[in-house]
């Protein structure tokens, strides 16, 4: 099949003048494209294409061409034609799974087959693949070309081959075999121009009779794909607790949704004790001592490769831990000297929050996390003020009852779930209003005597 394909090249590239050519070449890597004759251009274009020889990055060496015009579709399809004649010479169906390739002075290889998520540092980019995090020995540095001709974007998890000449310096993008797993060229979506719809498939939370809090968010404030959640206490409350019992029953009832973490200025202990814990889930981290610009780097990137995930009809939970420590970091990188938190960066925390949709045509994005309210702490108290009324789902947890060692410390009345009507059936939503009436103590004692909800609305009905 490749060999038709070349066949049908070399005959388009015949049908160019030496001047169209020479910009094809320049696009597409071919060393030297000023030099030689027509026949010879052609022939050095047609071993990039049957990938006999590698591509090189633009030379900045001599004057810049007049003109930056070339057959893009042509450039694309010689691209094209290198990822298979590649895939066909590496036999890339024998490769398990692509693992990701981490880099070291006695096991790296200078030719292998790596994959990593597409990170747009400034004007450069880069596979990140040591836990979303900059490695230099596992990182691979990828050319605009990759991007341009293949359409590429932040967040997505490309597959390919890389090269290095040594085993100390940073391996380089040669070629692309896939993009999220599919065909580099494939058409996709963008996550921007999905339509966005209303909340209408619940994500279950409880794992069974002993699990009170998951019991209780699927009556009284169950939560749908797609929505903003945010968890509402001071601090020393169980945020971060509730958050990781609400990722639990997600991966445990939701075996499809695709789990994710942005862990924002934590300690080592909780980053490692995340990615032990959530086996199958993508952590994106970003501890103490690495600074506010890896934090706001660190949000953005799981950020976009949330929307990614979407855009493949994925339902994606992020779990943001958490908006106060995030608000900090935005803040922390504006450029006025203001005191207090600045405009801009609540701007930049609500495009978090206002990333989560549920999708007519794709998938859906639900961000789940976690604000504290402290008063007297200027910037905590107006995150808060400015972030609350964002959210269609709101959890808030009791003070007292966190003191007095009673979990979940959940305030019924300050929990709620904005549309819950579209995710509950009739008979829940009767439960439901009949719960709200229901003190507590007597509530907690119906989810002690049945096993699971149907159960317990059983009983509160009759």
């Amino acid at each position: 099949m490749s060999e038709n394909i070349i066949d049908e090249l070399a005959k388009r590239l015949n049908a160019k003048t030496i001047h169209e050519l020479r910009q094809l070449g320049r696009a597409i890597g071919v060393p030297h494209p000023a030099d030689g004759k027509k026949n010879d251009l052609v022939d050095e274009i047609i071993a990039v294409a049957s990938a006999k020889k590698d591509s090189e990055p633009p030379t900045k060496r001599g004057a810049p061409p007049k003109s930056q015009e070339y057959d893009r579709q042509l450039a694309s399809d010689i691209l094209r034609c290198r990822e298979i004649c590649l895939a066909k010479s590496l036999k890339t169906d024998d490769v398990k799974s692509f693992e990701i390739f981490v880099g070291s002075s006695s096991s790296a290889a200078l030719d292998y087959i790596g994959k990593g998520i597409l990170d747009f540092d400034g004007e450069e980019c880069f596979l990140r693949t040591a836990g979303c995090r900059e490695d230099f020995g596992s990182d691979i540095f990828v050319n605009r070309r990759f991007v341009d001709n293949y359409k590429l974007r932040e967040g997505d998890c490309v597959e390919g081959r890389c090269k290095r000449t040594s085993y100390d310096e940073m391996a380089g993008l040669a070629s692309v075999l896939k993009v999220n797993g599919m065909q580099p060229d494939a058409s996709r979506p963008e996550y921007d121009k999905l339509t966005p719809i209303y909340a209408n498939k619940q994500f279950k939370i409880a794992r069974g009779g002993d699990d009170k809090t998951g019991r209780i968010l699927d009556l009284i404030a169950p939560i749908g794909a797609g929505q903003r959640v945010i968890i509402v206490s001071p601090y020393g409350c169980g945020k971060t607790t509730m958050l990781k019992n609400i990722a639990r029953g997600i991966m445990h009832n939701n075996r499809d949704a695709k789990l994710v973490f942005a862990l924002i200025d934590v300690s080592p202990e909780e980053a490692a004790e995340c990615t032990d814990s959530f086996d199958g889930a993508d952590v994106f981290a970003s501890t103490y001592a690495s600074g506010t610009n890896s934090h706001i780097k660190t949000m953005r990137l799981a950020l976009e490769y949330c929307k990614r995930q979407t855009e493949l009809c994925n339902d994606v939970a992020l779990i943001v831990d958490d908006l106060t420590r995030l608000a900090r970091a935005y803040n922390a990188d504006c450029k006025r000297a203001v005191s207090g938190l600045d405009c801009a960066a609540i701007d930049s925390v609500k495009k978090v929050l206002a990333a989560a949709k549920n999708t007519r045509d794709c998938g859906s994005l639900t961000v789940i996390s976690a604000l504290d309210t402290v008063c007297g702490d200027e910037i905590a108290d107006n995150a808060y003020s400015a972030l609350k009324d964002v959210c269609n789902h709101k959890i808030t947890l009791s003070p007292s009852l966190a003191r007095a060692k009673i979990y979940p410390s959940i305030n019924f009345d300050e929990t709620y779930s904005a549309y819950d009507d579209k995710l509950l059936g009739e008979r829940e939503m009767q439960a439901l209003v009949r719960l709200r009436d229901v003190e507590r103590e007597k509530i907690f004692r119906l989810l002690e005597v049945t096993e699971n909800n149907a159960q317990l609305i059983d009983r509160i009905l009759g």
